[in-house]
């Protein structure tokens, strides 16, 4: 397993941020519904169009700041369980891809996940692969990304077996364990498809997404998370690994540097914040501005959000713009003013503490406790 020299890694780590532009709103200002999208690619035509991101920029004063929107086909986390037999569902209107609830037992899935897959011939991957050809030549031929897409191994897992997941730490430890392992197996298989569908290395895929994770307690990692996840990331080779994982507390946090991670998110992680992660592991760790708390901040206090989290050991910062409020542009602004200045103070060498001190009297009064236990 790889274990990079965490010493010196963060203070080799650059300061990063960014500001991403978001799906949903794109799609708000095309007037298509989500149901649109995943079931006509012209929806998608009309989201990427040139009309719709000047829409957005009429909006959006800083547009030139933010990462803007590649094409690529509808959101879909469940790619690799439908290559596996799982049916998802497409609600009406605005509802989230979903999946159906499997009955399957471990044997029948084992005996699934034994077999050769060509996921290109699986499940939606045919017609998805199909959308991305016709919304390509609709554009000159332009690149579009392939985003059905897959899960680590925890939350794939859950995908297919529900709670019972979480019961069999206990009841079926050893089945779960071997059903993991193959489960892990085939995760790296489905990315090699979808790597080679988007026209991309797949030594480069050292990232992983996986939520469900932390729904498992920390002392149990050792067993049950990070031997599969240490098979899709060493399938890979990497010396570098990406964990994206929501809902941890400061326990789990041991575990990244047993797992060699060289970046984390976590995301949205209530009970988390850049003190805690950095009291608990030298893992290098991006803090998100989620997009809910936008309400809760003004110009001011978004600034001093960005200012405190480096000042207490993030290594960056991100956030998106979902909503085209007044109010809610300003928070932006104020968060991108915030990166700008740090990314700046870094590049002459200023450090940590001296980005503390651009905290406002407000902002050392709410950050971090309060706002963990009082505004979220």
């Amino acid at each position: 397993m790889n274990k990079p020299d965490y010493t010196t890694l963060k203070d080799k780590s650059e300061f990063v941020w960014y500001v991403n532009m978001s799906y949903y709103t794109m799609a708000e200002l095309a007037d298509v519904t989500l149901n649109d999208l995943f079931t006509n690619y012209k929806a998608s035509l009309k989201l990427y169009s040139k009309e719709n991101f000047e829409r957005f920029y009429s909006r959006f004063p800083m547009h030139d700041k933010l990462r803007k929107l590649n094409p690529a086909t509808p959101p879909i986390s469940y790619g690799h369980i439908d290559g596996l037999g799982v049916e998802l569902v497409f609600p009406e209107g605005n509802g989230e891809v979903n999946y159906k609830r499997s009955d399957r037992t471990y044997a029948e899935w084992i005996k699934i996940l034994c077999n050769e897959i060509d996921f290109s011939k699986q499940g939606l991957a045919p017609y998805y692969l199909e959308y991305k050809d016709k919304m390509s030549k609709a554009m000159d031929n332009r690149k579009i990304g392939f985003s059905y897409g897959y899960e680590g191994p925890i939350t794939t897992a859950y995908t297919m077996m529900d709670l019972k997941l979480y019961y069999d730490l206990y009841d079926e430890p050893d089945l779960l364990k071997e059903f993991l392992r193959m489960l892990s197996i085939s995760i790296t298989q489905f990315k090699k498809f979808h790597c080679d569908a988007n026209g991309s290395d797949y030594k480069n895929t050292s990232y992983m997404c996986d939520d469900c994770a932390a729904l498992i307690s920390a002392d149990m990692w050792e067993d049950f998370v990070i031997p599969y996840m240490d098979i899709v990331y060493s399938d890979v080779g990497a010396s570098k690994r990406s964990l994206h994982s929501e809902g941890m507390i400061y326990k789990h946090l041991k575990s990244l540097e047993t797992l060699g991670i060289t970046w984390f998110d976590p995301s949205v992680s209530p009970k988390l914040d850049p003190l805690i992660i950095s009291k608990n592991c030298a893992v290098p760790f991006i803090w998100r501005m989620c997009e809910i708390y936008h309400s809760l901040l003004d110009k001011e206090l978004a600034m001093d959000f960005v200012f405190s989290a480096v000042r207490d050991g993030a290594n960056g910062l991100f956030t998106t713009v979902r909503e085209l409020s007044d109010h809610d542009i300003a928070v932006v602004e104020g968060f991108i003013e915030a990166c700008e200045i740090v990314e700046t103070m870094k590049k002459q060498g200023a450090d940590n503490h001296d980005v503390g001190k651009l905290v406002s009297k407000r902002g050392q009064a709410i950050f971090w406790d309060r706002w963990r236990n009082e505004f979220i």
